[in-house]
């Protein structure tokens, strides 16, 4: 039976513990990415973690010491660093057998649908929910990595990012489920009473969020998740320098 001061590293650990033991398989050697991988992780990092710690100073967020194992490094507890150490991991590594199961995935057209459509639904929160710090900065760092990525560098590796995002979206609320709400399949599927939460090992004030969850998940969760992936992707694929497969096509043509 896990202490419940270990709660919250228990989840971390959980998160990144299959795709680091299979991280060293001769099908898939993902290790052989990690500079790319601390690379994207320490520029996600060097966004999130000030992010966080301004939040936390101001009550946008917090953490239950109940469930935490006391060590602070800042503000944060040590179990907060290393979720953006395990989360980013996982997902990497979920967005990397994408590409070596599908590496000439083509849905170029469903790719820019879903980028507008995320980049319009930031754009009404923006307006709309102005005085809401969480549901305003996690809209405005989504829109703006959306429209660099859909206008301005026009990436390729968008396709495995966006099919990979609506895979991972399982996990996600499952695991940041547990975090904002122990028992979290016990409320309701779309929960407009985020009051009646009971047992969280991270609360948000809901003056600046949606103040509407996913069982327990806060809504803008969805574009902070989006985001923190985007973001550690995007520096992860500058430093692969991986060729495009189209362009590989051609050329043994």
């Amino acid at each position: 039976m896990i202490q419940q001061h270990y709660y919250y590293i228990a989840v971390n650990i959980l998160c990144i513990g299959f795709p680091f033991l299979f991280s060293f398989q001769k099908w898939m050697p993902f290790y052989k990415n990690w500079k790319a991988l601390v690379s994207g992780i320490i520029a996600m990092m060097a966004l999130f973690i000030p992010w966080d710690m301004y939040f936390t100073a101001n009550g946008v967020w917090g953490f239950n010491p109940k469930y935490i194992s006391g060590t602070f490094l800042g503000n944060l507890p040590l179990e907060e660093w290393l979720f953006f150490i395990c989360i980013p991991y996982a997902s990497i590594f979920t967005y990397e057998c994408f590409h070596f199961f599908l590496p000439k995935l083509k849905m170029q057209t469903l790719t820019k649908y879903l980028s507008v459509f995320y980049m319009l639904l930031a754009v009404f929160f923006l307006i709309k929910f102005t005085n809401h710090w969480y549901t305003f900065s996690t809209s405005l760092v989504a829109l703006i990595l959306l429209a660099l990525h859909t206008f301005y560098w026009k990436s390729k590796f968008m396709n495995h990012f966006h099919i990979s995002w609506i895979v991972l979206l399982i996990p996600f609320y499952i695991s940041n489920g547990v975090l904002t709400g122990l028992d979290f399949w016990q409320y309701p599927l779309f929960n407009s009473t985020p009051e009646i939460i009971s047992d969280q090992i991270v609360w948000y004030n809901n003056d600046h969020n949606l103040g509407f969850r996913i069982w327990s998940v806060p809504m803008d969760d969805f574009f902070y998740g989006m985001s923190m992936l985007l973001l550690a992707i995007t520096v992860y694929e500058r430093v692969l320098k991986r060729p495009d497969p189209s362009l590989t096509a051609t050329s043994q043509a």
